[in-house]
């Protein structure tokens, strides 16, 4: 039947509902068609669809045959998901699972930040069907922890700030579908802000001028080598077009710095922290394609 109906749709060109198998659907006016493909010229332009993925071809009354002079332009070769460029922009939270560490002047651990939103823009450049590659930019607040372990009979909240940027590469799963699952993986480097503040807890009081002030006793940034590992899901739906909405989580890596003491913190004998910083990343992204 499906061949019977790509034979008739062969011999002239005809308005068309094409339903695929994942669900989603072209309209459109069928102007070939061979055992393998069809050609379809929406208003986006034309799109090659596979066989194997049509479910059904509804056809309407066929309209006046389109008119094709010298010098007319091709149909494209290009595969159905032939736009090469995606700009988009992503909206989301990262949460530190590492932590610093005050063994040398007598303190203990605590978390490297905690909780707190990210933004990033992302350019991408199709290669193939299912590879792209391009670039990433994130910037990331950690907020402040509240860490009583830190530093001996004091609070102290740990935060700062990330900006990051990587080289990407992104794999779809599949070559077609409204839902397509990828694999993103990247690498670079990261501008890192820590910044450690502290206070005395209720009866007790700075040595130096028995007060009981907050004081910051870590300020410092420094560049560091990064890279983060993903999946995600992209949402693309025909009705959407050309935007694509996705979600995607994952892992992001800093490598080991020192941040440096600030003279408050020299005065308690502390010079400097060091360590890892690893995060968990969850985001929503809205592409625009072309």
């Amino acid at each position: 039947m499906l061949l019977l109906l790509l034979f008739a749709a062969a011999s002239s060109a005809s308005a068309a509902i094409v339903r695929l198998k994942d669900g989603g659907r072209i309209e459109g006016t069928v102007v070939s068609a061979t055992e393998r493909e069809i050609v379809v010229r929406t208003s986006r332009g034309p799109r090659r669809v596979d066989t194997a993925l049509i479910l059904s071809i509804e056809y309407g009354t066929p309209p006046p045959p389109p008119v094709v002079g010298v010098g007319a332009a091709p149909l494209d070769a290009s595969p159905p998901y032939d736009e090469k460029n995606l700009l988009s922009l992503g909206l989301g939270l990262a949460a530190p699972l590492s932590s610093v560490d005050f063994g040398p002047i007598g303190g203990g651990s605590a978390n490297n930040g905690d909780l707190g939103p990210l933004i990033g823009f992302r350019y991408l450049r199709s290669v193939t069907k299912r590879f792209a590659a391009g670039l990433d930019f994130e910037y990331f607040h950690r907020g402040g922890t509240v860490s009583p372990g830190l530093l001996p009979r004091a609070n102290a909240s740990v935060f700062g700030d990330n900006l990051s940027f990587l080289g990407i590469g992104r794999w779809h799963m599949i070559d077609h579908g409204a839902v397509r699952p990828y694999l993103l993986a990247g690498a670079g480097a990261s501008r890192s802000w820590t910044r450690i503040d502290a206070a005395p807890i209720p009866g007790f009081a700075w040595t130096d001028t028995n007060t009981d002030e907050t004081r910051r006793l870590i300020d410092d940034a420094a560049w560091a080598l990064a890279g983060t590992a993903r999946l995600g899901v992209d949402f693309d739906w025909e009705f959407a077009e050309p935007a694509v909405f996705s979600l995607e989580a994952g892992w992001t890596r800093i490598e080991r710095k020192i941040y440096a003491a600030t003279a408050r913190g020299r005065d308690l004998g502390l010079q400097s922290v060091s360590g890892r910083l690893d995060l968990f990343v969850l985001a929503a992204r809205w592409s625009h394609r072309w």
